[in-house]
């Protein structure tokens, strides 16, 4: 009896035993995994929707003075010190040629981009690049509706720099981006805030 209790005892040590090293082994393999996986780490991937407002820099800005738009990014990967990015929204630049023609009764340029970068963080400010291409529409209305609208869309290079503050949830920061080949270009800036949501 005292042998079987024995042989028992010792099968039932075995067992806790491998039990216990294959807890530890999933473990382990779990941490091997989350060094090895840089999208895994603390932290959230987010979307963010913005606005923003800016002058144009270069001559540009002599038809398209300003600049007004809705951004929206998405940040993968779950790293604090940093996250990639996708970045795309609506720039809208009204012109002042209605000003230089009579018949014009307004004109101005879209850009859509669509471009991928990366944030890096440094405590509660960030900077990030991205580069990409971007989809520009340029159009005119004529005061005389017999007459179409002149549209001309085209795709360009486009690509910024954003240097901002983290607050929460809110990113408040300034952007420099271009768009098009030096020097058909347009060279625009931007002081913007927006909102993320965690997912």
């Amino acid at each position: 009896m005292k042998t079987k209790t024995l042989l028992m005892f010792i099968a039932l040590s075995y067992s806790f035993l491998a039990t216990a090293q294959e807890e530890n082994f999933d473990n382990e393999y779990s941490e091997t995994k989350k060094k090895a996986n840089p999208m895994h780490a603390n932290g959230f991937n987010y979307i963010s929707f913005g606005a923003e407002v800016g002058p144009t820099l270069n001559r540009a800005g002599q038809s398209y003075p300003i600049h007004f738009a809705l951004p929206t990014k998405v940040y993968l990967g779950r790293q604090k010190k940093g996250r990639f990015i996708i970045r795309t929204g609506l720039h809208y630049f009204p012109s002042n040629f209605p000003d230089r023609f009579v018949d014009v009764k307004r004109s101005y340029t879209t850009i859509i981009p669509l471009a991928v970068g990366y944030r890096k963080n440094i405590q509660k400010w960030y900077i990030e690049g991205s580069l990409g291409a971007a989809l520009n529409t340029s159009t005119t209305v004529f005061k005389d509706s017999s007459i179409e609208n002149w549209t001309v869309t085209y795709r360009e290079i486009n690509y910024g720099l954003e240097v901002g503050k983290q607050i929460g949830d809110f990113d408040v920061g300034v952007a420099v981006y271009n768009t098009g080949p030096i020097p058909f270009h347009i060279l625009y800036a931007g002081v913007k805030t927006s909102y993320r949501i965690r997912w």
